[in-house]
């Protein structure tokens, strides 16, 4: 008898799911919005929107990453 709600194998799919699809999702919603500033006139609010829009992106990356280093991958 064990006291496991699922088998490891089962959560460890889950946390992979979760964290590398949540972390593929940040990347592309934040360089949707990277992208659609291009045209914008500089202004100091377009500038921090670039800051924030590029801190999402280090943080997806190292949800990816560390979703390829969990699986082994890399």
């Amino acid at each position: 008898m064990t006291t496991e709600l699922v088998s490891q194998g089962v959560f460890d799919g889950f946390l992979t799911a979760m964290v590398g699809g949540i972390g593929v999702w940040l990347m592309a919603f934040e360089l949707r919005n990277l992208t659609r500033l291009r045209g914008v006139p500089a202004s100091p609010s377009k500038h921090d929107k670039q800051f924030g829009y590029g801190v999402g992106i280090v943080i997806a990356a190292i949800a990816i990453l560390g979703t390829l280093r969990f699986n082994h991958v890399l």
